[in-house]
């Protein structure tokens, strides 16, 4: 009987054009062998022989004399006889316990990261010890070898990484390796051209004023890197930008490269902990661009190599201790290596990585990341965090380090380090399968001459919860600092009986009454409800298409929150949501990717400062009378617009005055109450109908083409008149200032932003009207060039959920995390013939909620501010996951 099996080279079609690769033949004599290998891919079995290309397999099989066939299944022979790959006895190559052992399979080295395992381990545990596993989770998925092995496995593969640069890494290589093979080789075509030219191109960008600024907020005056070095990191920063506008897969996969070069081209050494290099490592210390360029050939010949991935890995939650929140996922095993209890800061050790991809913009970053990650650094330490002592085994050798511990703040480490873990096993335990399997890579430490056995430790720990262990393995030796001896070890755990944090679900809601009343008397349509200006004046603070009615925000808010909750608007516009919940006592977040939405959004949220306007206000008057507008400011603007060229809309002067203040808040921008408020009474009377606006006459919303005389209107004339109406009312007193964030939803969200009651939203319809064209007077005032308005509308969600629905995963993901046990996710969306998004979202939502009601509510004879509804909305969908 023969066995076969299909091998790919990249290069395999020159010799063979009408075949798609080699097919290896196995007789009866080596079916062993084929069982071993059957389950590799193409790029495994290369990598096990040690052949990459196809033309060394002949050149080596001729020099034998042999045939391809025969040549190449002596070596596979010979390495699973050598490394004994089907021996429920066999122990583990210790070099494959190590980040080092996987130097030679491809993905493994995109990143250098000293914590880790290879993927050699992650085989030998599917194949030893979970053979029937289907779903593979990591709680600290790292660099990502274990979901990408579990992947291209063809086993689903969701994994947790708190990291922010550890997400990105994981994501650039799985959406490469996602691709088919003509979208494959358009993105090595575009690295190619990068890496050709990458010398001349690096240089001819602008530095990027915003990583200078973040580099003094954080690093204040720390020195690390000489100052061509910084000079280029800035450009190189500028140029992923560039990219991104086009093509973000190139961009991240060229940022990957560019992570890698940091460290070693910095004055730091990542050595433990990431401290100054000493003179012989700044002697060896490597240039920047050729960094760039050798990581870059790293990268494409792994993308060359790699095969499609057969399912695509999922990142389940940011921090392992929220597993609890999330919906059952049927986890079979857990392959983990989990933070060693060293002393190390694994947030720190990437600070100049997390500075680049601009997670640090301020010196409290840091120290946001560090309250959520495992203990496991003395800086992790937080002395608000009450110290529990797990087991009684820990509370002894807490005692004992007390006593010899160098540092105060060692023992309340190795104290909340298994607190840390318990709640993480714990949350875990809801999620596994009846004969999971957890495998967890972990080693012992030592402090003051005070030997903790962690892996012992740990053992207790995860036994008092119900948890069995099944066996350990040694995996190597290892020793500390001070040359004591230590070692590493597998745990190899089953389920048993786990007593979980709470296995209590909520099925009751405070907010199922109310939610039942505004599903039956739709409370917003009743006067004075219904009426167009109801509410308070500041909602009407500036002008702005696709806004809710602030009766419907009102009554969402009213429904789902209680004065002294926390609530979110991941998609804010001007902040009509988070204003009502302002105003009804809870403190509310909002996050708006658009500057002049932000900017409006900010000064309703904020308590008003009379004197501060009036002050901010004489500022912006006084810059016009003694500023003049450049040739290169009118000429900018003279072939721009959208119904009609920009100057058509203005009479000369008053043109000059709204360039001037628009350069004022270029140079001075917006940072408290006063400056939001006069800068958005600004964008309001930009354009309209009213004998406020400074255009000549248009619509108060959309800029439409202007008609009439061109006349002067006084710019801060209009401004005062404007803003003494919007601070006319006085809000009440249970008014709750919030807080707006300039945030992409679909990244990694502030730490701030946490254990909310509530996140209510509304993100762009599907069939929404393009709002860059509607509101781009305003946006050009914010900032915007004219070609901003053809690459910056592709990184807004409603660009991408035209392509696919798939957008709003990490935003589930997101949310889910960051609300408190029964806190309720509230989706405002838009139903149309073209698509269902309620119905769309829940298919993709399993992982994080579950759709507790969807309700409709027709609008189709609805207007929408003042303006007969163009669109192709039918009707209003509410969705409410829990």
């Amino acid at each position: 009987m023969q066995y076969f099996k299909s091998v790919y080279f990249s290069d395999y079609k020159e010799y063979h054009p009408k075949s798609k690769g080699l097919v290896l033949a196995f007789g009866e004599p080596d079916e062993k062998i084929y069982r071993s290998i059957a389950h590799l891919t193409s790029a495994e079995i290369r990598n096990l022989a040690g052949i990459e290309r196809y033309r060394q397999l002949i050149r080596q099989s001729a020099e034998k004399n042999y045939t391809v066939n025969q040549f190449l299944v002596e070596k596979l022979v010979k390495r699973i006889t050598l490394d004994s790959i089907d021996s429920q006895n066999s122990k583990i190559n210790p070099i494959h316990v190590t980040f080092r052992g996987g130097k030679e399979h491809f993905l493994h080295n995109w990143y250098s990261y000293l914590e880790g395992y290879s993927p050699k381990f992650v085989e030998y545990i599917l194949d030893n010890y979970a053979k029937s596993a289907k779903v593979i989770y990591d709680p600290f998925a790292g660099t990502g070898v274990t979901p990408m092995v579990a992947a291209y496995r063809g086993l689903q593969s969701p994994y947790s990484e708190v990291n922010p640069l550890l997400q990105f890494l994981v994501k650039a290589k799985v959406d490469v390796t996602s691709l088919e093979y003509g979208q494959k080789k358009k993105i090595i075509k575009s690295l190619l051209l990068i890496h050709r030219t990458i010398d001349e191109t690096l240089y001819n960008q602008i530095k990027d004023n915003q990583l200078i600024e973040s580099y003094n907020n954080v690093f204040e005056k720390s020195k690390y890197f000489d100052d061509k070095t910084f000079d280029l990191i800035l450009r190189a920063r500028t140029l992923l930008d560039i990219i991104s506008l086009e093509d973000q897969l190139t961009s991240n996969i060229l940022a990957v490269a560019i992570l890698n070069s940091l460290i070693s081209s910095s004055l730091l050494q990542r050595a433990g902990d990431l401290r100054y290099k000493n003179k012989n490592e700044l002697k060896n210390r490597t240039d920047f661009l050729n960094c760039i360029k050798s990581n870059l050939n790293n990268i494409i010949t792994d993308i060359e190599l790699s095969e499609q991935l057969k399912e695509k890995p999922v990142l389940l939650t940011e921090d392992a201790k929220e597993l609890a929140k999330i919906t059952y996922q049927h986890i079979d095993a857990v392959i983990t290596s989990p933070p060693y209890l060293n002393g190390t800061n694994y947030i720190r050790n990437t600070k100049l990585e997390l500075w680049f991809l601009r997670y640090l913009n301020k010196k409290e970053d840091l120290s946001n990341f560090r309250k959520v990650v495992i203990t496991a650094g003395i800086n992790d330490v937080s002395a608000s965090k009450k110290t529990e002592y797990v087991t009684k085994s820990i509370e002894s050798t807490v005692k004992k380090v007390q006593s010899k511990a160098y540092d105060d703040r060692i023992p309340k480490m190795i104290a909340d380090y298994f607190s840390d873990m318990k709640k993480v096993f714990q949350g875990l335990s809801k999620h596994l399968s009846k004969n999971a399997i957890i495998a967890i890579d972990i080693g012992d430490s030592i402090y003051g001459g005070v030997k903790v056995q962690t892996d012992k430790l740990l053992v207790d720990v995860l036994e008092s919860i119900g948890y069995k262990l099944e066996k350990s393995i040694e995996l190597r030796k290892r020793i500390s600092r001070n040359q004591e001896s230590l070692h590493q070890v597998l745990l190899l755990f089953s389920k048993q009986d786990v007593k979980a944090a709470d296995k209590k679900r909520i099925d009751k809601f405070n907010w199922e009454k109310d939610w039942g009343f505004f599903k039956k008397e739709l409370p917003h349509k009743i006067p004075p409800f219904s009426k167009r200006n109801w509410g308070h004046p500041l909602h009407s603070l500036c002008s702005y298409q696709g806004k809710m009615k602030p009766s419907l925000a009102h009554y969402l808010v009213k429904t789902f929150t209680r004065p002294g909750d926390m609530m979110l608007d991941p998609f804010a516009g001007v902040g009509t949501i988070p204003f009502e919940a302002a105003l009804n006592g809870v403190r509310s977040y909002g996050f708006e990717i658009s500057p002049a939405a932000y900017n409006i959004a900010s000064a309703k949220l904020l308590r008003p400062d009379l004197n501060s306007i009036e002050d901010t206000i004489n500022k912006v008057e006084k810059y016009i009378n003694t500023n003049k507008v450049t040739t290169q400011e009118l000429k900018s603007i003279v072939d721009f617009g959208f119904n009609k060229k920009l100057p058509e809309y203005f009479q000369k002067d008053t043109l000059n005055e709204i360039l001037l203040v628009r350069r004022f808040f270029q140079k001075n921008k917006p940072t408290k109450h006063a400056d939001f408020l006069v800068y958005s009474g600004v964008l309001h009377i930009l354009h309209g109908n009213r004998p406020y606006a400074l255009s000549r006459r248009s619509h108060g919303i959309i800029p439409l083409s202007p008609t009439g005389p061109f006349e002067y209107k006084s710019l801060i004339k209009s401004l005062r008149e404007k803003i003494n109406r919007s601070i006319s009312t006085k809000l009440p007193s249970n008014f709750t200032e919030g807080k707006m964030l300039f945030q992409d939803a679909t990244l990694s969200w502030p730490r701030e932003v946490n254990d909310l009651d509530a996140i209510i939203t509304s993100p762009p319809f599907f069939d929404s009207t393009r709002f860059y064209v509607a509101n781009w007077l305003r946006l050009w005032f914010s900032g915007w060039e004219p070609e901003d308005f053809i690459s910056k509308p592709k990184q807004f969600i409603d660009t991408k959920q035209k392509k696919s629905f798939d957008a709003y995963l990490p935003i589930l993901q997101l949310s889910r995390e960051r609300l408190r046990k029964g806190g309720v996710l509230v989706l405002h969306l838009g139903k149309s013939k073209k698509a269902d998004m309620a119905k769309e979202l829940i298919k993709i939502t399993k992982n994080w909620f579950s759709s507790h009601d969807v309700f409709e509510e027709n609008v189709e004879d609805g207007e929408s501010h003042g303006m007969k509804d163009k669109g192709t909305v039918t009707s209003h969908q509410y969705l409410v996951l829990t």
